[in-house]
């Protein structure tokens, strides 16, 4: 497989945000354009067909989301934290997206992730995936077609979860070889995924069967973390510098927006700890993610340009064998 050159190594930390799409495009296409006016790196938004907190809220589509937020920005990057397999197919997600890379004229990133074992999104279409070993196995099929289907022109696939008889993505994506794909991924084997095929790997910091409702990104979580990536791309026989290492931090108990102060705290950590990029919740004005977006405002004129870069990665022993 081919991955899309990435930025240096050294640059500053990346900031972007996760915005809801929970109002009509009419309310909701400000948050959009001062996410690019405040100079963030990347604004994202998830995909579900309903989310736990709001599922019986309004709760817009990510596709159609993108595609005006693609149109009403010029600069800043596009994407989903995260699309899963437990209601998209890599077929008609790559042809989606080859679209949505064009209408922001390259600036998309497909978020990718296993999905929730439970909930709307994982029984809309029919029963849930529970059994773990076979969860892993979609989503490793998932994440290697999709990336073939938004690099080849042509694929023919027969695997046990998907099928794509002679699927033609003409003409590609606007990036090439292909956009880039943000892998989200905390246990081993998902690890080996995202350091095979992601160009920027996701994680919230919540532990693989934590059972807490919301994602903690604690540090010393996060830093088991990072060694565990950088044990996979070793494994994978990839630098791990080749990645983006990217922290959605959506603690609910610590709200990184909760002061300018904290949130500069709080990034210079990340940094420390090996991360390249920090994305944190769009204020709303009421649960989940409340918060001022003064403070926001505060953080783009006083504390962005003074971020520092990545710290250096774990050092590990040479792989001497593959698990």
């Amino acid at each position: 497989m081919s991955h899309p050159p990435q930025p240096p190594e050294r640059a500053p930390l990346r900031v972007g945000v996760l915005i809801l799409p929970t109002g009509p495009w009419r309310e909701s296409e400000h948050a959009w354009r001062l996410a690019e006016d405040l100079g963030l790196a990347h604004a994202w938004t998830f995909d579900h067909i309903a989310w736990r907190d709001l599922s019986d809220a309004p709760w817009y589509a990510a596709v159609p989301t993108l595609a005006a937020a693609a149109r009403a920005t010029s600069r800043i990057a596009l994407g989903t934290l995260v699309s899963s397999p437990n209601f998209r197919h890599p077929v008609t997600l790559a042809k989606d997206f080859i679209a949505l890379d064009d209408l922001s004229d390259g600036r998309m990133v497909l978020g990718l992730g296993a999905g929730a074992p439970a909930g709307t999104d994982a029984t809309v279409l029919g029963p849930a995936v529970e059994d773990p070993r076979l969860r892993h196995e979609r989503f490793a099929e998932f994440v290697a077609l999709t990336d073939r289907l938004l690099t080849q022109h042509r694929t023919t696939h027969h695997g046990r979860h998907y099928t794509a008889q002679d699927a033609r993505m003409t003409p590609g994506c606007r990036q090439q070889p292909r956009m880039p794909l943000a892998v989200a991924a905390a246990g081993p084997r998902a690890l080996r995924v995202a350091a095979r095929h992601a160009d920027i790997w996701v994680t919230n910091g919540r532990s693989p069967g934590g059972g807490r409702l919301a994602p903690v990104a604690e540090d010393t979580t996060l830093a088991r973390q990072i060694t565990a990536f950088t044990r996979a791309c070793a494994h994978e026989d990839r630098p791990p510098s080749a990645m983006r290492r990217l922290l959605l931090d959506v603690n609910r108990a610590e709200h990184p927006l909760r002061s300018a102060a904290a949130f500069e705290e709080r990034a210079h950590r990340c940094a420390a700890l090996g991360f390249t990029d920090l994305v944190i919740p769009f204020p709303r004005t009421e649960a989940p993610f409340k918060a001022d977006l003064r403070v926001l405002e505060r953080i783009a004129c006083q504390v962005l340009p003074h971020l520092p870069p990545a710290g250096p990665l774990p050092q590990l022993p040479p792989v001497k064998g593959t698990p």
